[in-house]
C-alpha cells in the first residue's frame, strides 16, 4: 500500500498579488489530500475519490486522456507525463480523500494535482524533481485550462513549511525555511465562492489598472515604483482603479517588510529569548492585519462574515489575522500566542467554523 499526503497552505502575505508576478510567503498546514493506492494485475488506474462520489478508470495504454471538464486535474497531470515520455505499466486501485476545506481558499485543488503528481513520479522511480513537480502541478492546474492563478499553492505543497516565492526573469525563484509557525486558527466562513472566476476579474482589474496608470505615467513599473511616486497621477484614473492600485502597492511592499521581518528571525532563531519571540510574533499580526485592510478596503475581496470573524479574534487575544484565499467567502485566519480555544469560540460564535493549524511539511509518502 502507498500512503502519500499532501498539504493545504495559508497565504500568509502576497495575498492576490503571485498571479501579478510579485513575491508571496506562504505556509503549508495540517490539513491534507490523502492518496491510498493498490497494486492490480489489470493494466489501468481505478481512482475512487468518494468525497465527491467520482470514480475514474485510465486504461493504460498511453494515450492522453479526453477532459470531461474545465477542472480535470486528474487527467490533465496524467497528460503531461506522457508528454515527458514517461510511460505507465503498472495497474493500481487508488482513493483520494481529503480535510481540506473544499471551495474556501485553502489550496484544495493544488493539494490534489501536488498529491496526484506525487504518486505518479513515485510509480515511475521519480523521474521528476520536487521543483519539476511544483512546475507541472501549475501546469496541469493552470496553463492546460487557462485559469488565471499563480504557483503559490503547487511550490507550498511541494516543499512544505514556510516559502518565499517571486519571479525573477519570469521564472520562479523560491526560498524555503525550515520553520515552523505556531498559534494559527482557520476559520471557515461556510460561504462558498467561484475561485476560478474571482481570480480572473480580479486579475483583469489588477492589470488593467497598472495599463491606465501607464498610459499617464510612462515611468511607472509595478516592481519599483513607490507610492508616493503614484498618488500625483491617480485623479486622471478611472475611481475603480485607484483603490486596486493603492492596495496592490501596498501589499507588494507588506510582503517585503515581511520577508526582511522572517529572514531576520530565521538567521537568529538560535539565539531568540523569549522576548524576541514574542515582538517577532506581534509584528508578524501587525503586519497581517495591515494585508487584511488593503484586501478589504483597496482589493474589496473580503465579505462581512469574514469581518466579523476577523474581528472576534481580534477581541478575543489574536495578534493579527486575515482573509484567506481568493477571497468572497471561503476562509480566514488569526495568530496568537495565548489561548487557541478562545479564537475558536469567538469564530464560531459569529457563525464560523474553526480549528487549530500546524505547519506541515510537504507532499510525502506516511
Amino acid at each position: 500500500m502507498i500512503k502519500i499526503k499532501s498539504p493545504g497552505r495559508i497565504c500568509l502575505f502576497g495575498e492576490h498579488q503571485d498571479y501579478l508576478g510579485y513575491p508571496v510567503i506562504s505556509l503549508a498546514i495540517s490539513k491534507y489530500i490523502y492518496i491510498e493506492a493498490k497494486r492490480i494485475t489489470e493494466p489501468k488506474l481505478i481512482i475512487n475519490l468518494p468525497d465527491t462520489n467520482e470514480k475514474i478508470e485510465v486504461i493504460l495504454n498511453q494515450k492522453e486522456l479526453e477532459y470531461q471538464s474545465k477542472r480535470d486535474y486528474i487527467k490533465s497531470a496524467y497528460n503531461l507525463f506522457l508528454r515527458r515520455g514517461i510511460r505507465f505499466q503498472k495497474g493500481y486501485e487508488i482513493s483520494i480523500t481529503g480535510d481540506i476545506p473544499i471551495n474556501a481558499g485553502v489550496a484544495s485543488s493544488s493539494a490534489l494535482v501536488i498529491g496526484w503528481l506525487y504518486f505518479l513520479n513515485h510509480i515511475t522511480y521519480h523521474a521528476l524533481s520536487k521543483f519539476q513537480l511544483a512546475l507541472e502541478g501549475y501546469n496541469a492546474e493552470v496553463r492546460e485550462f487557462n485559469e488565471a492563478g499563480g504557483m503559490m499553492d503547487h511550490f507550498t505543497a511541494a516543499f512544505g513549511k514556510l516559502i518565499y516565492l517571486e519571479q525573477i526573469n519570469s521564472k520562479p525563484n523560491l526560498t524555503t525555511f525550515d520553520l515552523s509557525l505556531k498559534g494559527f486558527v482557520l476559520g471557515n466562513s461556510l460561504e462558498k465562492k467561484s475561485t476560478v472566476e474571482d481570480l480572473i476579474n480580479i486579475k483583469k482589474t489588477a492589470l488593467e489598472g497598472f495599463r491606465t496608470l501607464k498610459e499617464s505615467m510612462p515611468s511607472f513599473n509595478p516592481f519599483k515604483t513607490l507610492i508616493d511616486e503614484v498618488l500625483p497621477f491617480l485623479p486622471s484614473i478611472e475611481k475603480r482603479y485607484r483603490k486596486n492600485i493603492i492596495g496592490n502597492l501596498g501589499n507588494r511592499d507588506l510582503t517585503k517588510i515581511a520577508l526582511n521581518l522572517i529572514n531576520e528571525y530565521y538567521q537568529n532563531i538560535n539565539k531568540v529569548n523569549s522576548n524576541q519571540l514574542k515582538d517577532f510574533y506581534v509584528q508578524v499580526g501587525n503586519l497581517l492585519n495591515l494585508h487584511h485592510q488593503n484586501l478589504k478596503d483597496d482589493i474589496q475581496v473580503s465579505t462581512q462574515k469574514i469581518d466579523d470573524m476577523i474581528s472576534a479574534s481580534l477581541k478575543a487575544g489574536a495578534l493579527g489575522g486575515k482573509i484567506n484565499g481568493s477571497g468572497f467567502g471561503g476562509t480566514m485566519f488569526a495568530l496568537t500566542l495565548a489561548d487557541q480555544d478562545a479564537l475558536i469560540s469567538a469564530i464560531e460564535k459569529v457563525g464560523g467554523k474553526a480549528e487549530i493549524l500546524k505547519t506541515s511539511n510537504g507532499v510525502e509518502i506516511y
